[in-house]
């Protein structure tokens, strides 16, 4: 199956042997009522003609000795639409048969809904008739479901404080309007089924903040740029969430909340229930691979399914800043993640583009690279992209599909400066980014 976002250049994409050339990918395929109409058979007796056999109802008889049996089977029109065809022999002491199907529906004799008349003759010359309706029975109704979700990196809203916050700037500049930020891609956010980020910094008035190199801010009311675009979901799970201490950190979740935003990452995991399927989501700091890690995670997933969770998506902050391969230690911990029950694995942290390794079916996205990313006036590597990968369940079981699109993303608009606008690329620069993410992934498949 090729999937290709309605407006986008997008590519589908199997990480192990489906390349990316310019276009989509193949995926596999993943899978008509039949309504039977009976039409009417009509026996007479030997009595005398009998009723017609207009709905089913008893044909004509002919006369005839003891237990005769007539019928109006004279190979003629009858009905609407419906043809009646028959074998008889007329003579005193014979009998005759005829059966006819009708029109309006398949119904005898050309009554709607089906019909059967039967006739039955004694030694007495009288005829008895029996007619019903017979409707085919309903499909029962399919148990199929797909779930689309997209994912996309790092999206501070906002900056730091201390410095010329350019972020504000360029709200002030479109009239205060949240949605500018994501116009260009919120027909894809609104197109699937669920959208996650990654939320790089609170959204707090609060001025004590940590001691380093750089803290990042945005307004409360800054929540409304995510539930403007289609964004329903965040992992607060990155290492600026807290620059602005407990205070932030708790002014961010109030302000989600006050948007419907759902949010997951640290102390918080959560179940979001989509299409009637229980979507399990938890986030993490890792930086290294060892017991406690593992322990974390390990506990998350089975604490999700627990709940009910029927598919697990995992997103971890992790690996060296502006690394283009993601570190040993990503590896050993993205594929414990899939062996220890999650179905997806996202990740941020390198603020540019890394592979996506195809592990026992599954698939771990190292790195998604900026978003909408407040803290870097100008970044000199825009590359980015929204992952899109599109679940398959069967009586709420996760079929094993891997059904996935990649969506090349510059994270501005404009080429020169960061306008915080990411905006979907097109042609040759589409091209380029598609095939970075294919040789990275092709790097780490091959391992």
């Amino acid at each position: 199956m090729i999937i290709v976002a309605a407006g986008v250049i997008a590519a589908a994409m199997l990480i192990s042997g489906c390349s990316l050339i310019g276009g989509a990918g193949v995926a596999p395929d993943v899978g008509a009522p039949i309504v039977e109409a009976s039409g009417g058979d009509s026996y007479g007796a030997d009595s005398t003609p009998s009723l017609d056999a207009a709905a089913g109802s008893p044909g004509s008889g002919c006369a005839g000795a003891d237990a005769g049996i007539g019928g109006n089977g004279d190979g003629g029109i009858d009905g609407d639409g419906g043809i009646a065809s028959g074998i008889g022999n007329d003579a005193e002491g014979g009998n005759a048969s005829g059966i006819g199907s009708g029109g309006d529906g398949g119904a005898g004799d050309g009554a709607a809904g089906g019909g059967f008349g039967a006739g039955f003759g004694a030694d007495f010359g009288a005829g008895f008739g029996v007619g019903e309706s017979e409707a085919a029975e309903p499909e029962p109704p399919s148990t199929i479901v797909t779930l689309t979700i997209s994912a996309a990196g790092d999206v501070t809203l906002g900056g730091d404080p201390r410095y010329s916050n350019s972020f504000v700037r360029e709200f002030n500049k479109h009239e205060q309007d949240h949605s500018v930020f994501l116009r260009n891609v919120k027909h894809i956010f609104d197109d699937d089924d669920l959208t996650i980020v990654n939320l790089e910094g609170p959204l707090t008035d609060a001025t004590p903040h940590l001691d380093k190199g750089y803290v990042f801010r945005g307004p409360p009311h800054f929540a409304k740029i995510l539930s403007s675009s289609g964004v329903d979901a965040v992992t607060l799970a990155n290492n600026h969430i807290k620059d602005f201490l407990a205070q932030g950190y708790q002014d961010t979740i109030e302000a989600l909340e006050a948007e419907g935003i759902s949010y997951f990452g640290n102390e918080f995991s959560t179940i979001m229930e989509i299409k009637g399927i229980k979507v399990g989501l938890f986030g993490l700091l890792v930086w290294y691979d060892g017991k406690d890690n593992r322990d974390r995670i390990t506990a998350a997933i089975k604490d999700l399914q627990t709940k009910g969770a029927q598919l697990v998506v995992a997103y971890y902050h992790w690996g060296d800043e502006l690394a283009r391969t993601p570190g040993a230690y990503q590896k050993a911990i993205g594929r414990f993640t899939i062996d220890s029950g999650a179905d997806l694995v996202l990740g941020a942290h390198a603020h540019v583009i890394q592979g996506i390794e195809e592990y026992k079916g599954k698939n771990i996205v190292y790195s998604l690279a900026n978003f909408c990313f407040g803290g870097n006036n100008n970044p000199r590597d825009k590359d980015t992209f929204i992952f899109q990968q599109t679940f398959t369940f069967d009586d709420g079981e996760l079929l094993s599909t891997n059904e996935t699109n990649i969506i090349p993303v510059r994270s501005s608009s404009n080429s020169g400066w960061n306008d915080f606008t990411p905006i979907v690329a097109q042609g040759d620069e589409a091209e380029r980014i598609l095939q970075r993410i294919q040789e990275y992934s092709d790097q780490l498949n091959q391992r």
